[in-house]
């Protein structure tokens, strides 16, 4: 199976390409920092989804370029496809050049916006970084499944997703906000990625920042070999299962439920919370009462309250589970070296 067009599924193209392709690889170089035409470079290094030096938020690839044992250069990657950025997203990228620069990171250190042609002509704000490439650019070292990947986030750029807004939505969103920095500030909601705050009818999903809700991070459990990421959401109902829930979901993990559910199941005894498949992510799930995202919040505070405190469940839970999931790491390791 193809993977889908999405920016991780892009990332992981641009780091195959980057490190199997000298040309590429001298390509982003020389766009992000001019003057580093000729430096002398032997390998390179690639990392997906670094936390910023001295800003919140990641880049999406950090790209090293080597001479011998010393690192002669450091991109700072931002890939997108049509997605906007987020607050200040350019200005992080920038604060976090600096700081790998002033920390001797490497002689040269730059940022590097990689879009289609049509995003980067169309936003504003590609001008806060160093240098942009586009996708188009990239086509003549891609082939095979990674050149359909890149031709097919050319061709979404060019009629990106634009949702039709809804007032009872929006103000229904606006609702639960606010109720939640009342009742569990300790919870952090997570912004709308629509632009003007736009919320179309579909949108039923509320989504919590993970880790500055208090979620642990578990660096043992990993997708790609790289830590896996999770996902804290509370969906007001869902097609896809008998009952609207709140959730903790670990991306990638799916696929090792038959394994952790045996495993997790001892500990979640008579808590309430039970494991299943969420699409690609492994998930904790606590049962909810459906909520109409087209109505107010006023008359559904009830239902919105018992889910914020099951969220906080789900985080007691997930915090507890330490010893547990390293389990079932060692388990999933095991079982994908045999």
């Amino acid at each position: 199976m193809k993977p889908s067009v999405t920016e991780s599924s892009l990332d992981a193209v641009l780091e195959r390409l980057l490190l199997s392709h000298r040309n590429a690889a001298a390509l982003f170089l020389e766009t992000a920092a001019r003057h580093a035409a000729g430096v002398a470079v032997d390998r390179v290094t690639v990392a997906r989804q670094v936390r910023h030096a001295n800003a919140s938020g990641t880049a999406d690839l950090v790209v090293r370029y080597w001479s011998g044992t010393s690192c002669v250069a450091v991109l700072l990657v931002e890939n997108k496809i049509d997605a906007g950025f987020t607050p200040d997203q350019p200005a992080r990228y920038a604060v976090s050049r600096d700081a790998h620069f002033a920390s001797g990171a490497a002689p040269i250190v730059a940022t590097l916006l990689v879009a289609p042609s049509i995003y980067l002509t169309g936003s504003k704000l590609a001008a806060g970084f160093d240098a942009v490439l586009p996708y188009e650019s990239l086509l003549p070292n891609v082939t095979g499944d990674d050149r359909e990947l890149v031709e097919a986030a050319i061709e979404r750029a060019a009629s990106p997703y634009e949702p039709v807004p809804v007032r009872a939505v929006m103000d229904f969103f606006t609702g639960y906000a606010e109720l939640a920095r009342q009742a569990a500030p300790d919870l952090v909601l997570k912004r709308n990625p629509n632009s003007a705050d736009a919320r179309p009818e579909s949108s039923r999903t509320i989504y919590f920042d993970a880790k500055r809700s208090g979620f642990a991070s578990y660096d043992f459990l990993l997708k790609e070999g790289r830590p896996a990421s999770l996902r804290v959401s509370h969906q007001c109902w869902d097609s896809a299962a008998p009952n609207p829930s709140v959730k903790a979901m670990l991306d990638g993990w799916a696929r090792h439920l038959p394994l952790a559910a045996p495993i997790l199941g001892t500990s979640l005894r008579g808590s309430g919370v039970y494991v299943r498949a969420a699409s690609r992510s492994l998930a904790l799930v606590l049962d909810t009462q459906r909520l109409d995202n087209m109505r107010p919040v006023a008359g559904q505070e009830t239902i919105i309250l018992d889910a914020l405190a099951k969220v906080q469940r789900l985080r007691e839970t997930w915090n507890g589970l330490r010893d547990p999931l390293r389990e079932c790491a060692m388990s999933a390791e095991g079982s994908e070296a045999s």
